[in-house]
């Protein structure tokens, strides 16, 4: 069983458990503690997103390639909020500045909204990091869709469930 659901899929799973390994007793684990070799199943689903404050958007500091295929481009030095459908966009951003100020781990199934397809079923899931310092400032995130076996879409659920946990020490 996993730790956010007993249906997980297992790369996010594995993704978790790796997060939580090099955790070590801090709030959050440090960006340079993700050790690609060991999330390497997930690794073509996974992306990380800079927090900047100011501006209060997120830049995408890598996407694995199932991620720039899905989108149809290299995502790196793009915002998130380039990304997502207007009807959806505020929703989604509130969602991933939680897992940041809170901070939280985010866990979401069902409804998976992007500008390139506006009909799909997956799951995702929201992961903080910090950089220099033990604040949280970046999400490592992994997005996995669900297609049915001819390659589309299976019909969107209207919304999706999405479980937040909060973290202390």
């Amino acid at each position: 069983m996993g730790i956010l659901s007993n249906d997980i899929d297992p790369r996010l799973q594995s993704l978790y458990d790796h997060w939580f390994r090099v955790r070590k007793g801090a709030l959050v684990p440090n960006r340079r503690d993700i050790d690609p070799i060991a999330i390497w199943t997930v690794l073509p689903f996974v992306w990380m997103c800079d927090y900047i404050a100011e501006s209060a958007r997120f830049r995408y500091r890598l996407a694995g390639e199932e991620m720039n295929i899905f989108h149809h481009r290299n995502l790196v030095g793009t915002y998130l909020d380039e990304t997502l459908p207007d009807t959806q966009r505020e929703k989604i951003l509130a969602k991933h500045r939680r897992a940041i100020e809170a901070p939280a781990i985010l866990y979401t199934r069902g409804a998976l909204h992007a500008t390139t397809h506006p009909n799909l079923r997956g799951e995702r899931l929201l992961l903080p990091l910090s950089d220099a310092d033990e604040r949280a400032t970046i999400i490592l995130g992994a997005t996995v869709s669900h297609f049915d076996a001819a390659g589309r879409d299976r019909e969107t659920p209207q919304s999706c469930e999405t479980l937040e946990i909060p973290l202390s020490l």
